[in-house]
């Protein structure tokens, strides 16, 4: 199995996981993900993994001129409720993260950004998918019209930095995406940054 570059294993003397070089089979094969099972011997034991492959996907946190951030209100079917989150989404074939960053900001928020930055790439889940989140801060944002795909729930809610960081400790924010997505822009804006009021 060929790791590719960005997955961070470069160095061929730097250590590996196990499992690496068994063949894998597809169990399922849908729009956004594909599901592989990896059987191998570690330490005189069969054992078997799942792993979810996915293609990648970006998010982004839009900064008005008044220094409030837009997030948005999403029907999330796999845990049953509305989750409170900055706009993201998958990386379509052989779509650069910046152009996805740009598309999903103009289609969730109704927002197109003068400057897009990139601020941390990172896995999501890595105990069992392989996708990974390329994060960017929005910044000059003018409005366009909204272009929600059919059957996206997503309703764009207006915060401030302090509400943010309220919303994330009382558990009002608890996507992991949103909550990492947040804190590199905390930590970025202290070094230098300049986003955050």
């Amino acid at each position: 199995m060929q790791m590719r570059q960005e997955d961070g294993i470069q160095d061929p003397a730097a250590p590996r996981p196990s499992g690496l070089d068994a063949e894998g089979i597809v169990r399922h094969e849908g729009p956004v993900i594909r599901v592989e099972q990896y059987e191998f011997e570690l330490d005189g034991r069969r054992i078997r993994k799942d792993v979810v492959r996915h293609p990648g996907a970006v998010t982004v946190i839009p900064i008005e001129a008044d220094g409030t951030i837009l997030l948005v209100e999403v029907g999330r079917l796999a845990v049953g409720r509305m989750l409170l989150e900055f706009c993201a989404g998958k990386l379509e074939a052989n779509e650069e993260p910046l152009a996805a960053a740009g598309r999903e900001l103009e289609e969730e928020v109704g927002r197109k950004a003068g400057v897009l930055e990139p601020i941390a790439t990172f896995f999501t889940s890595p105990g069992f998918c392989d996708e990974r989140m390329h994060a960017f801060v929005a910044t000059e944002l003018s409005p366009v019209p909204r272009r929600l795909e059919p059957g996206e729930e997503i309703e764009v809610v207006r915060m401030t930095p302090g509400e943010i960081d309220a919303a994330i400790l009382d558990g009002r924010i608890d996507d992991g995406k949103t909550i990492a997505a947040w804190h590199l822009v905390r930590a970025r804006d202290r070094n230098g940054g300049g986003w955050l009021r």
